[in-house]
């Protein structure tokens, strides 16, 4: 009996000596996610000067760019920026955050909904409680610049505070473009701000700064002093960075000089390139999703690891 059973093995295992093992996965060659996008619709097309572009046509750019979905970021804070003098700035806000909304839920399985207003309106955390509970906005979008926020004036301050805590209630991840407006009076102070004073309020949720701390296009002094804050944290395991993401929209240009690229690439392994998030703004370089990925994948002198990490990213916000 114990012969049979032995000779019956031996096909088995010359089937397995002789089966070849399973391929490797072939690393991805785009990004999963586009964590930086917005849609152009018949309200904002005149304020951009740019041809409108709605759900179904971002969703043709992230195709033909290979990445699966984008995080769309409703632009519905732009129509109260009171230097615009437009009328009625709440209504239309809120009707921008409907028709996000509405593109969003089209293509529910590739886009998702972040919603915004402007946080100096008295409105404004109304219209953020009633936009999240639209179909597929899951987020908030805040753009310190546009609103004329700045978080070194305590009543700002203040309102910001409220916000986060707003979005903590709500688990809402947020992503807060914080260079003040025309960059003036803005830096290292201003990230300081963030981690000790507002951060706290939503140790809950993911917190994404655009830009790589400032503005694009392209990367700046302005940029790396706010950025060299936020990597001496992370260096240190400050707690506070545990949900801080930062996303590099339009930062790496074709432009982009040697020495400032590498001083992307020092940041992004000071912070881990584990939060780092590849987006490319609504005017990508290089004219197109997938040509801005490929200028920041050729431009910043990261090794293919290094790469293939911000390439797979997917923090809880996108899942």
């Amino acid at each position: 009996m114990k012969i049979a059973l032995v000779l019956a093995a031996v096909p088995l295992l010359a089937a397995c000596a002789t089966t070849p093992a399973a391929a490797p996965v072939s690393p991805r060659a785009a990004p999963l996610v586009d964590y930086h996008q917005h849609l152009i619709s018949s309200a904002f097309a005149p304020i951009v000067k740019s041809s409108e572009r709605d759900g179904a046509a971002l969703v043709r750019e992230l195709d033909a760019a290979g990445i699966e979905q984008a995080v769309v970021l409703s632009v519905g804070y732009s129509f109260a920026d009171e230097r615009k003098e437009l009328t009625d700035p709440d209504r239309r806000t809120r009707e921008e955050n409907d028709w996000t909304s509405a593109e969003v839920a089209k293509n529910a399985r590739r886009l998702i909904g972040f919603c915004s207003a402007n946080p100096l309106r008295p409105v404004a955390l109304e219209e953020l409680e009633r936009c999240l509970g639209l179909p597929g906005m899951t987020g908030i979008k805040v753009h310190l610049g546009n609103a004329g926020i700045t978080l070194r004036d305590p009543a700002h301050l203040a309102r910001m505070q409220e916000l986060f805590a707003l979005a903590q209630r709500r688990r809402a991840p947020v992503l807060i473009h914080m260079r003040a407006r025309g960059g003036t009076n803005y830096g290292a102070e201003d990230a300081h701000i963030l981690l000790d004073k507002i951060v706290p309020q939503a140790p809950g949720i993911d917190i994404v700064v655009a830009h790589l701390g400032a503005s694009g296009p392209g990367y700046s002094p302005q940029h790396d002093e706010v950025m060299a804050v936020f990597g001496a944290a992370a260096e240190r395991n400050d707690p506070r960075m545990a949900n801080l993401y930062f996303d590099v929209s339009s930062n790496v240009t074709d432009e982009i000089t040697p020495a400032d690229a590498a001083l992307v690439a020092q940041r992004i392994r000071q912070v881990g390139p584990t939060r780092i998030l590849y987006g490319s703004d609504l005017n990508a370089p290089g004219g197109s999703i997938g040509k801005g990925w490929e200028i920041f994948r050729t431009k910043v002198p990261l090794t293919p690891e290094e790469l293939q990490q911000i390439v797979n990213n997917r923090p809880p916000l996108a899942r």
